[in-house]
């Protein structure tokens, strides 16, 4: 069916790297017939080369197509999330005061009494946490008070610019700063330090903890 020509150039292909399949496409003959004709081919060490570069090639292509089809996901997600909380059916006060109640479950103090810290080095969890506090519950905000724990390679000024500006806390309810010693050998980039966010209220804080105690009967 393939003439001798064909076939010395599928052989001379193989030498110079190509793969079974590519010498398949090239010469448009079956693959079958290429795996045939190919073994047991000497490939040449530049025909190894470009084999294994084709591989790594290959290798990185099929992450990135990975990593896209992921963040295309996490898109899809986040849209999807969105649109759930924009529908305003998770937004009102009893709600708000749930999920304090369940992130004050999963990180806040449980020995403190009427009172309520909760710690966390997560800006994020630091601004949801006093949005469903504020909107949930009706407090004083000259009673919030911060606590900073950050290392020695901090800047304290910065940090508490940077703190008060997450949790729109002034820096005049700051108490002192603890700071950590720090060997300077496992320096964490961009790590921010370490917030208690702190409320003296015998009413909200038994509301608090009463709402989580009362879900956990629930489960």
């Amino acid at each position: 069916m393939y003439g001798q020509e064909v076939r010395n150039k599928a052989i001379q292909l193989r030498k110079r790297g190509y793969s079974v399949q590519e010498v398949s496409q090239k010469l448009g003959i079956a693959k079958s017939t290429s795996s045939l004709w190919l073994s047991g081919v000497k490939i040449t060490n530049s025909g190894i080369k470009r084999l294994n570069k084709r591989i790594i090639n290959s290798s990185k292509k099929g992450n990135l197509i990975k990593k896209i089809k992921w963040i295309r996901k996490e898109e899809e997600n986040l849209k999807w999330a969105k649109e759930l909380i924009k529908s305003g059916k998770l937004l009102n006060k009893d709600q708000f005061r749930i999920y304090c109640s369940l992130l004050y479950w999963a990180e806040g103090a449980k020995n403190k009494g009427a009172r309520i810290e909760f710690t966390n080095s997560d800006p994020n969890m630091i601004k949801a946490f006093l949005y469903f506090l504020r909107n949930g519950f009706d407090i004083d905000e000259t009673g919030l008070r911060i606590n900073m724990h950050i290392h020695d390679y901090h800047d304290e000024i910065i940090q508490k610019e940077f703190w008060s500006k997450i949790a729109k806390i002034p820096t005049s309810q700051f108490y002192r700063t603890y700071k950590k010693p720090s060997t300077h050998t496992n320096m964490r980039k961009n790590y921010p330090g370490c917030v208690r966010i702190s409320y003296k209220s015998s009413n909200v804080g038994r509301q608090i903890k009463a709402i989580y105690k009362a879900m956990s009967m629930y489960i």
